[in-house]
């Protein structure tokens, strides 16, 4: 099983550009995502050979493309497939034959032992992080990137949906995770990348003594806790469909009918949002989405209301990816990250107000041309 052509190639296309304009001859790829990204091989699951399906690196250069360790038959047929030898000499021995001319190396990660006699055997040859140009590339999602991005989103959501009716009192949190999986399942979903959340929020911080020193206050994995009438439930999730991520997370009331507090709460939640989404478009910083969600933060603000955890993270090939916007990274480096069409970004503020609760939603998007595109539904 592979990608298809026309998706692999524009991936490919994308990375080679990137690769040129950081100066690197060549890069050496170790990540599952980034081999996939590159290459298009995709592991079959089940098979009795799924270790031949499983490569140690792929080799870009500006013409040609190598996965090494791997059974030609996991790969397409215009990629070039080496089986290596188990000795840690013969993996040295490939790479240096396919670098044997590159000057400029980009290199994800390799073992110690790999990555120094490979600086020896080819002694003319400089190496540095893949990194810059790797990032470079799959920030920017091709149209076909977006589709199954946005199909991964849909069945998602839907699993979700399916599930909602059954958040009630008296269930058990680890019962909804149970019933989301199987509802996923129904729809063809059952590679669950994030641990599926159904957590009760906290209403006071008194009520989350796990939470660190200026932490929102959410658990991140589910227990045996009965839920209650009134309880606010967070949810989170993301299930992998043809290789890419989706990413959902909402909040719901058990029983469906929300107090006046979670009305404010969700309300403050979308002023946020809309904050963001105003200012999400071509051209924009990351630091400016930043800085869009703390102007809500004033001293007209009833506080506690800090700033959301992630408040945004890109998204793609088996997971999540940079930017991450709101982190301990700070504004320095996203200013250094611009916006641009088809950047896809989920966007995840958390509203929290002590006495209250709070209320977390997530909303995937996409950069168009003129603004952004809503790639996700959370419900009204």
């Amino acid at each position: 099983m592979t990608d298809p052509a026309s998706l692999r190639a524009a991936r490919l296309a994308r990375l080679r550009a990137a690769m040129a304009a950081a100066g690197e001859d060549a890069l050496i790829l170790t990540s599952a995502g980034a081999v996939r990204y590159a290459s298009g091989a995709v592991p079959v699951h089940g098979d009795s050979s799924v270790e031949a399906a499983r490569p140690f690196a792929a080799v870009v250069t500006p013409r040609r493309l190598h996965v090494l360790g791997v059974d030609p038959a996991f790969v397409p047929s215009d990629v070039a497939a080496h089986v290596l030898p188990r000795a840690a000499r013969g993996a040295v021995a490939a790479l240096a034959d396919l670098l044997a001319d590159a000057r400029h190396v980009g290199v994800e990660r390799l073992p110690f032992a790999l990555a120094e006699g490979l600086a020896r055997a080819l002694p003319r040859a400089t190496f540095a992080s893949a990194d810059p140009a790797l990032h470079a590339a799959r920030a920017v999602k091709t149209p076909e990137e977006v589709a199954r991005l946005a199909e991964a989103q849909r069945l998602t959501e839907a699993a979700v949906r399916a599930v909602l009716p059954a958040i009630v009192p008296g269930v058990r949190e680890v019962e909804l995770t149970g019933r989301f999986l199987a509802a996923a399942a129904e729809r063809g979903l059952v590679a669950c990348h994030v641990e599926p959340l159904w957590c009760v929020l906290p209403r006071t911080a008194a009520d989350a003594p796990w939470t660190f020193a200026g932490g929102l206050p959410y658990r991140e994995l589910p227990d045996t806790r009965v839920i209650e009438a009134g309880d606010q439930v967070m949810i989170d999730t993301g299930m992998l469909h043809e290789g890419y991520l989706s990413d959902v997370g909402w909040t719901w009331v058990a029983g469906g009918e929300p107090r006046a507090a979670d009305v404010v709460l969700r309300a403050r939640w979308r002023e946020i949002l809309d904050a963001v989404l105003a200012v999400c478009r071509p051209g924009r910083t990351a630091a400016e989405l930043h800085r869009a969600a703390r102007a809500l933060m004033g001293p007209a603000r009833p506080a506690p209301w800090p700033v959301p955890l992630y408040l945004a993270h890109g998204i793609g090939i088996g997971g999540v990816e940079p930017p991450f916007v709101g982190t301990d990274l700070g504004l320095a480096a996203e200013e250094r990250f611009v916006l641009v069409p088809g950047t896809v970004l989920v966007l995840e503020p958390y509203a929290w107000e002590e006495g209250l609760g709070g209320y977390r939603a997530e909303q995937t998007v996409v950069v168009t041309d003129t603004g952004c595109e809503l790639l996700s539904a959370p419900p009204p």
